[in-house]
């Protein structure tokens, strides 16, 4: 499957998060909405899944920051997201 240029602009589209369920897709960029905490994610970044495990607890996202990458599976805690598919 081709993929469109026009992804880097959101233009194919994504969905938008904001609940504690497990999550799956095919998305290039995670952007928190709002403060975020994530309970797990999973993709093609080495040691992705560290942002749930930060210490004694997980790293909370703050606000308009974006991940890249080849992203499969994100479950929050608390916050939103939009996960731009690939």
């Amino acid at each position: 499957m081709a993929t469109s240029e026009y992804r880097g602009v959101g233009l194919n589209g994504g969905e938008f998060i904001s609940d504690t369920s497990s999550h799956t897709g095919r998305w290039f960029s995670i952007v928190a909405m709002e403060d975020t905490t994530v309970t797990s994610i999973s993709g093609n970044i080495n040691n992705i899944s560290d942002l749930t495990t930060g210490g004694s607890s997980p790293l909370t996202l703050s606000a308009n920051t974006a991940l890249y990458g080849a992203f499969d599976e994100i479950t929050l805690a608390t916050g939103s997201v939009i996960a731009y598919n690939r």
